[in-house]
């Protein structure tokens, strides 16, 4: 069985994607996994870490698999095939609709929560005149998400539910997000200058907030 290590799963990213924005977002989920682990009040480290990989990995097989015939359910397979623990297997699997996965554990719920917000906020950063995730308030990422024109390729419907089943009101879990991303905007390149590329080697995981 692989070893579920962060340093592991990074190769594993980087062996399937090659695109900085992709890795960039798997970067930011992360952060936001990790976020949302430590409000729901998960203080063992190696949980913590757990529930960072599956942030880090849910999109890994989706540069070479993109479409819902292939995505996830060929990360799945992949994963599998290579050992990785089951309850990351499911938790990855569940965070698309069309799967059919059902999402029960608080982790498993996190990765709907997470994912789609995630991109969402830093698109929201990307608009302003800073274009830093810092200068982002809550009441603008609501707003925006009322607005079809923008980000459209984002679908409200993962991020309603993701509030939904995450079992909070969406402006908390909008200012969760936000601030999961502070710590790490300018890797992100949500800093005010673009970001340098992310490098096959693992890169720092965001910090825990203060």
């Amino acid at each position: 069985m692989t070893v579920a290590t962060r340093e592991s799963a990074w190769v594993l990213l980087t062996e399937f994607t090659v695109s900085q924005p992709l890795r960039r977002h798997a970067l930011a989920v992360e952060a936001s996994m990790r976020h949302l682990a430590r409000s729901s009040g998960v203080t063992d480290e190696t949980e913590i870490v757990r529930w960072g990989l599956v942030g880090l990995l849910h999109d890994f097989d989706y540069e070479k698999f993109p479409t819902e015939t292939d995505h996830v359910f060929r990360g799945m397979e992949i994963l599998r095939q290579r050992g990785w623990p089951e309850g990351l297997v499911k938790a990855i699997g569940g965070h698309a609709f069309y799967t059919g996965i059902p999402r029960e554990t608080p982790m498993e719920k996190a990765i709907l929560a997470a994912d789609e917000l995630t991109g969402f906020v830093g698109a929201c950063a990307l608009v302003r005149p800073s274009k830093k995730i810092a200068d982002v308030p809550v009441e603008s990422v609501l707003k925006r998400l009322k607005e079809k024109a923008f980000a459209q390729k984002v679908d409200r419907e993962y991020v309603r539910r993701g509030a939904e089943e995450w079992g909070r009101p969406l402006p908390e879990l909008v200012a969760l997000v936000l601030a999961s991303q502070v710590p790490i905007a300018a890797a992100l390149g949500l800093d005010g200058a673009p970001a340098a590329d992310l490098p096959d080697a693992p890169c720092p995981p965001a910090p825990p907030m203060p």
